[in-house]
Protein backbone atom coordinates (compact mmCIF):
# COMPACT_ATOMS: atom_id res chain seq x y z
CA UNK A 1 0.00 0.00 0.00
CA UNK A 2 1.47 3.24 -0.56
CA UNK A 3 1.97 6.13 1.27
CA UNK A 4 -0.14 9.19 1.15
CA UNK A 5 2.56 11.19 0.18
CA UNK A 6 5.09 10.69 -2.24
CA UNK A 7 8.65 9.12 -1.46
CA UNK A 8 10.49 11.74 -3.06
CA UNK A 9 9.49 14.29 -0.21
CA UNK A 10 11.69 12.73 1.99
CA UNK A 11 14.84 12.92 -0.07
CA UNK A 12 17.75 14.79 0.92
CA UNK A 13 19.65 14.51 -2.00
CA UNK A 14 19.35 13.25 -5.69
CA UNK A 15 19.01 9.68 -6.70
CA UNK A 16 21.66 7.93 -8.60
CA UNK A 17 21.18 8.20 -12.48
CA UNK A 18 19.32 5.34 -13.75
CA UNK A 19 17.52 4.88 -10.78
CA UNK A 20 13.22 4.75 -9.74
CA UNK A 21 11.74 7.33 -7.95
CA UNK A 22 8.09 7.42 -7.05
CA UNK A 23 6.75 11.07 -8.00
CA UNK A 24 3.52 12.16 -9.26
CA UNK A 25 3.32 12.32 -13.02
CA UNK A 26 1.57 15.01 -14.28
CA UNK A 27 0.34 13.43 -17.67
CA UNK A 28 -1.32 10.31 -15.56
CA UNK A 29 -2.33 12.47 -12.84
CA UNK A 30 -1.47 9.78 -10.52
CA UNK A 31 1.78 8.26 -8.65
CA UNK A 32 4.16 6.19 -11.00
CA UNK A 33 7.92 5.39 -10.59
CA UNK A 34 10.35 7.81 -13.02
CA UNK A 35 13.90 6.86 -14.03
CA UNK A 36 16.12 9.29 -13.56
CA UNK A 37 18.22 10.12 -16.78
CA UNK A 38 20.30 13.31 -16.19
CA UNK A 39 21.24 15.28 -12.95
CA UNK A 40 20.87 18.76 -14.32
CA UNK A 41 22.64 20.70 -11.36
CA UNK A 42 23.11 19.50 -7.51
CA UNK A 43 19.37 20.10 -6.52
CA UNK A 44 17.15 18.69 -9.56
CA UNK A 45 17.24 16.27 -12.12
CA UNK A 46 15.36 15.10 -15.19
CA UNK A 47 13.32 12.35 -15.25
CA UNK A 48 11.24 10.13 -17.01
CA UNK A 49 7.63 8.02 -16.29
CA UNK A 50 7.58 4.81 -17.06
CA UNK A 51 4.44 4.30 -17.98
CA UNK A 52 3.56 7.34 -20.61
CA UNK A 53 7.26 8.51 -20.62
CA UNK A 54 7.11 12.16 -20.24
CA UNK A 55 9.90 14.08 -18.96
CA UNK A 56 9.83 16.75 -16.37
CA UNK A 57 12.39 18.25 -14.12
CA UNK A 58 12.37 16.86 -9.84
CA UNK A 59 13.58 19.18 -7.61
CA UNK A 60 15.00 18.32 -4.28
CA UNK A 61 12.43 19.71 -1.16
CA UNK A 62 14.00 22.98 0.38
CA UNK A 63 14.13 24.10 3.67
CA UNK A 64 11.30 27.20 3.95
CA UNK A 65 13.16 30.12 4.49
CA UNK A 66 12.16 32.20 7.17
CA UNK A 67 10.22 35.37 5.59
CA UNK A 68 12.39 38.45 5.02
CA UNK A 69 11.95 41.80 6.83
CA UNK A 70 9.88 43.95 5.26
CA UNK A 71 11.29 46.69 2.45
CA UNK A 72 11.09 50.24 3.31
CA UNK A 73 8.70 50.30 0.70
CA UNK A 74 5.96 49.30 3.64
CA UNK A 75 6.56 52.67 5.17
CA UNK A 76 6.06 54.66 1.82
CA UNK A 77 2.45 53.07 1.01
CA UNK A 78 1.63 54.35 4.49
CA UNK A 79 2.73 57.74 4.37
CA UNK A 80 0.89 57.93 0.96
CA UNK A 81 -2.48 56.52 2.60
CA UNK A 82 -2.39 58.87 5.56
CA UNK A 83 -1.52 61.62 2.56
CA UNK A 84 -4.46 60.65 0.88
CA UNK A 85 -6.84 60.68 4.06
CA UNK A 86 -5.61 63.82 4.94
CA UNK A 87 -6.53 65.09 1.58
CA UNK A 88 -9.91 63.63 1.67
CA UNK A 89 -10.73 65.04 5.58
CA UNK A 90 -9.52 68.25 3.59
CA UNK A 91 -12.20 67.98 0.89
CA UNK A 92 -15.39 66.57 3.00
CA UNK A 93 -14.77 69.58 4.87
CA UNK A 94 -15.00 71.69 1.81
CA UNK A 95 -17.59 70.10 0.04
CA UNK A 96 -19.51 68.64 3.00
CA UNK A 97 -21.89 65.46 2.61
CA UNK A 98 -25.43 67.29 2.73
CA UNK A 99 -25.14 66.37 -0.85
CA UNK A 100 -24.08 63.00 -1.66
CA UNK A 101 -25.05 61.87 -4.90
CA UNK A 102 -24.87 58.22 -5.25
CA UNK A 103 -22.45 57.01 -8.46
CA UNK A 104 -24.01 55.84 -11.36
CA UNK A 105 -21.73 56.01 -14.76
CA UNK A 106 -25.04 57.57 -16.82
CA UNK A 107 -25.17 60.56 -14.05
CA UNK A 108 -22.98 63.59 -15.22
CA UNK A 109 -21.26 65.41 -12.62
CA UNK A 110 -19.10 68.39 -11.65
CA UNK A 111 -16.08 69.43 -10.00
CA UNK A 112 -16.87 69.81 -6.09
CA UNK A 113 -19.11 67.20 -5.48
CA UNK A 114 -19.40 64.23 -3.05
CA UNK A 115 -20.23 60.50 -4.65
CA UNK A 116 -20.48 57.45 -2.84
CA UNK A 117 -19.68 54.47 -4.68
CA UNK A 118 -20.69 51.46 -3.80
CA UNK A 119 -17.01 49.69 -3.81
CA UNK A 120 -15.34 52.91 -2.63
CA UNK A 121 -17.38 54.83 -0.40
CA UNK A 122 -17.85 58.40 -0.04
CA UNK A 123 -15.45 60.02 -2.28
CA UNK A 124 -14.84 63.86 -3.79
CA UNK A 125 -14.85 64.79 -7.24
CA UNK A 126 -11.60 67.05 -7.73
CA UNK A 127 -11.88 67.03 -11.31
CA UNK A 128 -14.47 66.72 -14.09
CA UNK A 129 -13.95 66.20 -17.76
CA UNK A 130 -16.90 65.21 -20.65
CA UNK A 131 -15.85 61.55 -19.91
CA UNK A 132 -14.16 60.78 -16.99
CA UNK A 133 -14.23 62.30 -13.20
CA UNK A 134 -10.89 62.23 -10.94
CA UNK A 135 -12.10 61.32 -7.55
CA UNK A 136 -11.06 61.52 -3.57
CA UNK A 137 -11.81 58.56 -1.63
CA UNK A 138 -9.92 57.67 1.95
CA UNK A 139 -7.45 55.05 0.05
CA UNK A 140 -6.68 56.60 -3.20
CA UNK A 141 -7.44 58.30 -6.30
CA UNK A 142 -9.59 56.95 -8.98
CA UNK A 143 -10.86 57.92 -12.08
CA UNK A 144 -14.22 57.02 -13.08
CA UNK A 145 -16.35 57.08 -16.05
CA UNK A 146 -19.48 59.13 -16.10
CA UNK A 147 -22.09 60.96 -18.50
CA UNK A 148 -22.61 57.45 -20.09
CA UNK A 149 -25.76 57.73 -22.48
Amino acid sequence: MLDSKPMSEDLKELPAVARNISLICKKCGVERFHVVLAHTNSTSAKVQCEVCKSKKTFKLATAKAAKPAKKAGGVKKTAKKLDMAAEWTKMKDQIGLEKLQPYNMKTKFSNSVAIEHPKFGIGFISTATNEKIDVTFQEAKISLVHNRA
